[in-house]
């Protein structure tokens, strides 16, 4: 074949590895997760068409089409389902779904009608920025939650009177930014919409009960990704709080519109959440890490959106952090001087009206071993790539403390570095 050998892309692999793990990657939704230790496993179903549901002989004859030899992985994939449901205090789960924003397409092609109307948390309020482009293109109306931006927050009693005059057919939040964990339970109280809360930024805490479960809210659905804020496979999943005629027609359009379970992640992603021990270190890093670190660049002197200026004490915190600039310019500028450096961020433009900065977040150094007591390390070697640029001696020291703290990787280094 012209163009590209398989030699160049095995070369090229060799070298983003080699560069990803002499890096620290601080960003909110990349992830180094748990099935690099367990994938030797399930390498096998790899290509193999399985499907999650159990049928018995004359159901199976009643279908269109049927594969043999994958009864053992249709019962493991039911148990693996009933475990999810189980750790989210759910009536009924999912993992047919394969990524976040196919999540979000495929759960409102399955249960919404062309003109219904769905109100959305608004990308200036941490929405995602994709979500409402998907719901317009198919064919429903969209209105916003009301903005409180002294308070970077939903402002609940304006997004109430909102509610009350248009009457949407669905509340979606879609939460992909945030400084802390917004109480949204008084979206969970209405009567009348259907409630869907998207936790993919927040799955591990919730899973914990770190953070309060949008189902135990009122919500009537909870979507999330597995490879986000939970050390999973690229996949996503979705429970219900009700074994009812809205989880009926869910599993069709998830049946009609997602053509295979994709079984070998789901295994994957039963094997890790299986691992409480690797989950409750995995826990403990993401959010001291990130805590920690955000108290050590304000000692620095960068220049951070402060959580502790956002809504109520009583909301907990999240593990993403806010880096400030004075322009898009600046901002760029900073994200790639610390690339340069092998500090791993995101550039981006912040809610509320913030303008451009940088979003950090812990989800794939916890797992790669940082911990509290590299962050001040850490913090001042960012602070002199935003002021003073990059150079070797930065890349020296972001390279020596990645191999550092890479010795108390939770996955076994063999299997990524």
């Amino acid at each position: 074949m012209a163009g590209i050998s398989r030699e160049t892309l095995l070369e090229s692999l060799r070298q983003q590895r080699s560069e990803l793990s002499d890096s620290i990657v601080l960003t909110p939704v990349d992830s180094l997760p748990f099935l690099l230790a367990d994938r030797d496993h399930t390498g096998f179903l790899h290509g193999l068409y399985l499907t999650d549901k159990v049928r018995d002989r004359q159901t199976a004859i009643e279908t269109v089409i049927q594969f043999a030899g994958r009864e053992a992985a249709a019962h493991d994939l039911a148990a693996i389902h009933r475990l999810l449901a189980d750790a989210l205090s759910a009536s009924e789960g999912s993992l047919r779904l394969l990524a976040g924003l196919q999540a979000h397409t495929v759960v409102f092609m399955s249960i919404a009608a062309i003109g219904q109307k769905v109100m959305l948390l608004p990308e200036e309020a941490g929405g995602h920025f994709s979500t409402k482009a998907i719901l317009h293109r198919l064919g429903l109306e969209t209105v916003d939650m009301a903005i409180d931006r002294d308070r970077l927050c939903v402002d609940a009693s304006a997004t109430l009177d909102i509610l009350e005059y248009e009457r949407p057919d669905f509340v979606f939040v879609d939460r992909s930014e945030g400084l802390r964990y917004e109480d949204f339970s008084f979206i969970g109280q209405l009567k009348g919409p259907v409630k869907i809360f998207d936790a993919s930024q927040c799955l591990t805490p919730v899973l914990s009960r770190r953070y309060e479960n949008p189902l135990d809210w009122g919500f009537d659905l909870m979507l999330f990704t597995l490879h986000k804020s939970f050390p999973g496979p690229q996949k996503a999943g979705i429970v219900g709080s009700e074994r009812g005629e809205l989880w009926q027609r869910l599993l069709a359009g998830l049946s009609r519109f997602v053509s295979s379970s994709h079984a070998e992640n789901s295994y994957l992603f039963a094997l890790a959440l299986l691992r409480e021990d690797w989950l409750q270190l995995y826990e403990q890093r993401l959010f001291g890490s990130a805590l920690a670190l955000e108290e050590e660049l304000v000692r620095c002197g960068v220049n951070l959106v402060r959580r502790d200026e956002q809504g109520s004490v009583a909301w907990p915190s999240t593990h993403h952090i806010w880096v400030q600039a004075n322009d898009k310019e600046i901002a760029y500028r900073m994200y790639e001087d610390l690339a340069k450096i092998g500090v791993l961020t995101n550039y981006r433009k912040l809610p509320y009206e913030i303008g451009y900065g940088l979003r950090l977040g812990t989800t794939h150094s916890a797992v790669a071993g940082l911990d509290v007591e590299h962050t001040s390390e850490l913090a001042e070697i960012i602070r002199r790539g935003v002021e003073d640029g990059p150079s070797a001696d930065l890349r020296g020291l972001v390279r020596a403390l990645a191999q550092r703290a890479a010795k108390g990787a939770i996955v076994p280094a063999g299997h990524w570095s």
